[in-house]
């Protein structure tokens, strides 16, 4: 039964609601919180990370609807409402020099253009907290630092009435909480695992990290 309260959680992609922070949204949730997930990308272009799922064709021929799928699934069980914020994946580029980001991805799109469609779903849903990732976005992808840009901006302007004026009428959320994780808990944690003799989860997703330079991707949040 809702107490009245509501929070809004933004994340870049399907699959980061379940990752980063979902212990606290069933929490909320169970205390009678109505919560709001907004994932701002389809995560078009995720990379498939489980070996057994690897050579699935099926998955890798509409990776999209797979997405959309594990979505709703999540959202089931985590009892939340959901909603897409219609943009595209931006990939996570690699290389060194890193490529250019691919064209007309969220982390090229126009700030305004981005902050207008968060503004109408914060002024619909009207949180009264919204929590979003760091300026850091919790790691470099630029999807993760664009949506730490655009919630940022569309609270500041959902609840100025000269903002947006064709977005609904004006609601200001009363906070904004970074949520996320910690790459230095994350080798702690992998470190801690190896000394003990277990194997770690954390190895591959580290062994990606290093040698990605942050400034370089930060460097691209805002074009």
């Amino acid at each position: 039964m809702s107490n009245g309260w509501r929070l809004m959680a933004v994340h870049a992609h399907p699959d980061d609601e379940s990752s980063k922070g979902a212990a606290s949204t069933a929490k909320y949730v169970n205390d009678g919180v109505d919560v709001m997930v907004v994932s701002c990308t389809g995560g078009e272009r995720g990379d498939i990370l489980n070996p057994k799922l690897k050579d699935n064709a099926d998955i890798a021929r509409d990776l999209s609807e797979v997405r959309r799928r594990e979505m709703a699934k999540a959202a089931q069980i985590l009892g939340i409402k959901h909603t897409w914020l219609g943009f595209v994946d931006s990939g996570l580029p690699e290389g060194d020099p890193l490529p250019p980001l691919p064209e007309g991805c969220f982390a090229l799109e126009p700030i305004e253009v981005t902050t207008e469609a968060l503004v109408r779903v914060i002024r619909d849903f009207k949180p009264h907290v919204i929590t979003t990732y760091d300026e850091n976005g919790g790691y470099p992808h630029p999807d993760h630092i664009m949506t730490h840009v655009v919630t940022m901006a569309a609270f500041k302007a959902a609840g100025d009435p000269d903002a947006f004026l064709h977005a609904g009428e004006p609601w200001q959320p009363q906070k904004v909480y970074y949520s996320g994780f910690s790459p230095n808990r994350m080798l702690k944690l992998h470190q801690a695992m190896l000394d003990r003799g277990m194997e770690s989860p954390f190895g591959d997703w580290i062994k990606r990290m290093e040698g990605r330079p942050e400034r370089a991707i930060h460097a691209r949040r805002v074009r």
